[in-house]
């Protein structure tokens, strides 16, 4: 994985529609993102450029359209935000979106969608080293890359086809227009929290679901939550912790799940992990049908969470970022209405707390 290029090292290209054409022919070596981002576009807006070319737009119900995936056999699946990419390979059933909510439960290919989030759809086709690449990507309305669905050499290349020209838009515009975000407000003051109610609804949970309705209720902020929780149900770690649950879930056979998500998909990776390799910032899980590149220098902070159940205390591990957003969480495996497994509870507890640098220099 690459970082962000510097804008001075990016070739000139007059027009966006050149830039994409160098980088899906391969002789441009970014990631779509990282070159969108140094020129000063969003990359949606890049592979728009391809339309007519390489790409096509498309239109119309994306819910109906993930509910056609499992014609494509088998994908290589990708949901990404600024710190961590997660991938996946298997196949899409167990398909359903009601209104702004979808879910796809096929163990390999486990989803949540947020479909009011997915403004726009592309099919492209790129160059690499293993040749041409099929693909279908879902981006927000700033741009930004909600899930990307790849063909694989197991994949049904006639049913993709057949899927784009169901879902190709009349008009093939190689210009996009995109809205930013508004900036995100800050959270109520801490003074203003209701701690000891969010105290004791915390201590009542019955199921991990409520946590988000209890947020809500108190209008407080996830990482806010952790900080004033108190340690009963949330303890500081040291920046060091994913690495750590990482090696010892790998060494142990820990069956674990990971959660990486944006505005428009969480993505869930269910089972052990093996392959655990370096690459410069990155830490990578590089197994088969999972790989996963997480900037380990973008970890802020790392909690240690225990959220209440009707079967017991839920453990996790929760990542932020300088800005305080939760960007991945880990937990163990776990069937419904069963206990945790006690090997990965027994894993996070022994995690080092945070000590600050005066501390650790005691």
């Amino acid at each position: 994985m690459s970082q962000t290029a510097p804008i001075e090292n990016v070739p000139h290209y007059p027009s966006l529609s050149a830039a994409w054409d160098a980088l899906s022919e391969g002789s441009e070596r970014r990631y779509a993102r990282d070159l969108a981002s140094a020129l000063n576009s969003s990359e949606a807006q890049l592979i728009a450029a391809g339309c007519g070319k390489n790409v096509q737009k498309l239109e119309g119900d994306w819910g109906k359209l993930i509910e056609e995936l499992g014609s494509l056999g088998e994908v290589k699946i990708l949901t990404r935000n600024d710190h961590v990419v997660h991938e996946k390979v298997g196949i899409f059933d167990k398909i359903s979106v009601r209104g702004p909510m979808g879910i796809v439960l096929n163990h390999d290919i486990d989803l949540r969608l947020f479909m009011s989030h997915w403004t726009s759809g592309f099919a492209v086709k790129t160059e690499n080293s293993k040749g041409l690449r099929h693909s279908l990507q879902f981006f927000d309305a700033a741009g930004i890359a909600i899930h990307k669905v790849f063909l694989t050499g197991k994949s049904d290349l006639g049913a993709y086809e057949t899927l784009v020209a169901k879902y190709r838009a009349k008009e093939q515009a190689t210009e996009l227009s995109t809205s930013p975000y508004e900036e995100k407000s800050a959270p109520k003051s801490d003074a203003t929290i209701d701690t000891k109610g969010l105290r004791e609804a915390w201590a009542g949970m019955k199921d991990v679901h409520q946590f988000h309705a209890m947020l809500r209720q108190f209008e407080c902020d996830r990482h806010q939550s952790f900080r004033l929780i108190g340690t009963t149900y949330a303890e500081k770690l040291m920046t060091t912790a994913l690495r750590d649950v990482l090696e010892q879930a790998a060494a142990d056979k820990i069956s674990i799940m990971v959660f990486v998500g944006n505005r428009g998909c969480i993505q869930i990776h269910t089972g052990p992990i093996e392959k655990i390799r370096d690459m410069g910032p990155w830490i990578n899980v590089l197994d088969p049908g999972f790989n996963l590149h997480l900037r380990e220098d973008h970890i802020a902070e790392a909690w240690l969470v225990r959220k209440p159940t009707k079967d017991g205390n839920i453990t996790t591990l929760e990542l932020f970022d300088e800005q305080g957003e939760s960007f991945a969480l880990l937990c163990g495996e776990r069937e419904a209405h069963n206990p945790e497994n006690r090997d990965w509870q027994k894993l996070l507890e022994n995690l080092p707390r945070y000590r600050s640098l005066t501390e650790a220099a005691e």
